[in-house]
């Protein structure tokens, strides 16, 4: 079938060669804008600031509409993201992610926010929402405090379907959710 699509879509010649798992492929080459020369009429990046929109609040009934504080009698509430690590357009997964060097249970969390939780790293947790539930390890990450990401196709488990953006009609990867240590 690979081998069809880079026949059909010369854009994806490549692509048939995805063979074992860790292989990748990425179109344009290995590397983007080689030698920092863009797509541009003048070979220069140009970047704008893009508004975000406000993350949507899905609730169940019962439930606030604000996150939890933290506290040791409250479970805080986070936003996750799902993340695609070194997938640009397509590979065959393996268990453990060439870029972070994390395994597909992996729940990347800020140190500080795992600290705060008395959790340290690959401690076993569930993430759990009104969708469901997803157990995996913490893997200490650089990223803001408040969010969590967790390697995608596993955390569609928690990920409402059906949501997506208005304007690019793009799936809507995100959650909150709370984190519960697996003693």
């Amino acid at each position: 079938m690979r081998e069809e699509i880079a026949k059909i879509v010369p854009f994806y010649d490549g692509f048939q060669h995805l063979k074992k798992t860790g292989d990748a492929y990425q179109y344009g080459g290995p590397h983007l804008c080689a030698d920092w020369k863009f797509p541009t009429a003048d070979g220069k990046a140009h970047f704008r600031v893009v508004a975000l929109p406000p993350m949507p609040v899905r609730q169940s009934p019962g439930s606030s509409r604000e996150p939890a504080p933290s506290s040791s009698s409250s479970p805080r509430t986070f936003i996750l993201s799902t993340r695609r690590g070194k997938q640009f357009n397509t590979l065959i997964y393996d268990e453990i992610d060439p870029l972070t060097g994390a395994g597909r249970d992996a729940i990347f969390m800020n140190p500080e926010d795992s600290a705060e939780l008395h959790l340290i790293n690959h401690d076993r947790v569930a993430l759990i929402n009104e969708i469901g539930r997803l157990e995996g390890r913490i893997f200490f990450a650089p990223i803001a405090r408040g969010n969590l990401q967790v390697h995608w196709p596993e955390g569609n488990v928690i990920i409402q379907r059906g949501v997506v953006d208005s304007l690019g009609g793009v799936p809507d990867y995100n959650a909150r959710v709370k984190v519960e240590k697996i003693v």
